[in-house]
């Protein structure tokens, strides 16, 4: 059934991968977990044979006992706190769902392989640099044919919502700068002040090809984490798993009763084929650690309350319009106390009483940027930054430290 796919290089490279890692071998070692690394070589022996072409038979058995070992170490995995549990069960995870997803595939399923891949590269770990997971789910998607490529776009998708602006203390508009060389970049940065560059992106690919059609034609299939509520401050706020094509089609091309927004998510290492439409800033060569890149995709209306992060933040509009509302890092925003919650603010800006409840609001000082398809905002480390999509949006933001 899998001879439709191009090449089976990803499945012989990855099948024996994880026949000799180490990291795994140990890891049963470490823990005493004889039965269940039997189980282990036996699905993957099994899975050998199939992608060889040498026995045909026992794929559903093997899937069976994939899933009894899933069951079995996503317990392992949720006890006790996430950060704690050994990186071993989340690395084993990912390997299993891979195994998985080949023997689903063999059988035709390629929905649900893709779905086990997805479960892999969300609650799994990788083992070093592989790519297998992320590599077989490009490949599968490939052979899935959505049900949802006739959707007609609706005009407006793309058109900038006029929200008046929230009362604000003294307010500066951020200024905008043409496509500056590095050296006019690097003067910019030493004024510690947020700037928009334009004409810095709009070669990239993702610039024509992103779009809400676009990623249910070629993405559709794909399982991605998904924020429901209307902040991530609210008390009924949650995430949920959903299909790229029903998230699409449920909260972009239709208004849903809940809020629902894929928010700083690593995409590109779950969703590797979107990294290839756009191309790295030459502004970040200035810093020597590796560049956090996250996702932002969502419907008008979604808010990332008032917080600042620990990075700088090239923060590149693709798709629609976004508003930043940003103060100073020397400002006192009034963080939360609580430590998951510390580096956001407790002030609802947008709330017509923020100055009742926080009086030394009105000594503060606003910048403000509306942005638009091909503009990169430049938002310096610590600053607050409340951010609301004026439209249908897609955003990238590159972190990085300097």
């Amino acid at each position: 059934m899998f001879e439709s796919v191009p090449t089976n290089e990803v499945l012989n490279t990855g099948l024996k991968f994880y026949s000799t890692c180490k990291a795994i071998q140990e890891g049963f070692c470490r823990y005493y977990c004889k039965t269940s690394g039997d189980v282990y070589d036996d699905i993957l022996s099994g899975t050998n044979q199939v992608v060889a072409h040498l026995e045909e038979k026992g794929i559903r058995d093997r899937i069976f006992k994939c899933d009894i070992l899933l069951d079995s170490i996503w317990e392992t995995i949720n006890v006790g706190h996430w950060k704690d549990v050994d990186i071993f069960w989340r690395q084993l995870y990912r390997s299993v769902c891979f195994i998985k997803s080949v023997n689903l595939a063999h059988c035709g399923k390629y929905s649900d392989a893709i779905l086990s891949c997805d479960m892999g590269l969300i609650m799994g770990a990788p083992l070093g640099d592989e790519l297998f997971v992320q590599e077989l789910a490009d490949i599968l998607c490939q052979l899935v044919n959505n049900d949802l490529q006739e959707i007609e776009m609706k005009n407006d998708l793309v058109k900038k919502t006029e929200v008046p602006l929230p009362h604000l203390p003294s307010l500066v508009n951020v200024s905008s700068v043409d496509a500056p060389t590095l050296e006019k970049f690097l003067d910019l940065l030493k004024s510690g002040t947020p700037f928009i560059m334009k004409n810095v992106i709009n070669h990239w690919p993702a610039m024509k090809k992103w779009s809400p059609l676009y990623l249910i034609r070629y993405f559709g299939e794909r399982t991605i984490p998904i924020e429901i509520g209307s902040s991530y401050t609210s008390d009924v706020w949650s995430q949920k798993l959903l299909k790229l094509k029903d998230f699409i089609s449920s909260h972009i091309l239709s208004q849903a009763d809940e809020v629902a927004y894929l928010a700083q998510y690593e995409l590109f290492n779950h969703i590797t084929k979107l990294k290839d439409d756009i191309i790295p800033l030459d502004y970040l060569a200035i810093s020597d650690n590796e560049i956090v890149t996250n996702c932002w995709f969502g419907p008008a209306g979604t808010v990332s309350p008032l917080h600042h992060d620990h990075y700088e933040n090239l923060f590149c509009q693709v798709y629609g319009y976004k508003r930043f509302i940003m103060f100073s890092r020397h400002d006192n925003m009034h963080p939360h106390q609580h430590h998951l919650l510390e580096n956001t603010s407790q002030m609802d800006i947008e709330s017509p009483d923020v100055s009742d409840k926080f009086p030394d609001y009105k000594d503060k000082t606003a910048w403000v940027a509306d942005l638009g398809p091909g503009d990169v905002l430049y938002v310096p480390l610590h600053w607050w930054h409340h951010v609301r999509s004026l439209s249908v949006s897609f955003s990238v933001s590159m972190w990085w430290k300097n």
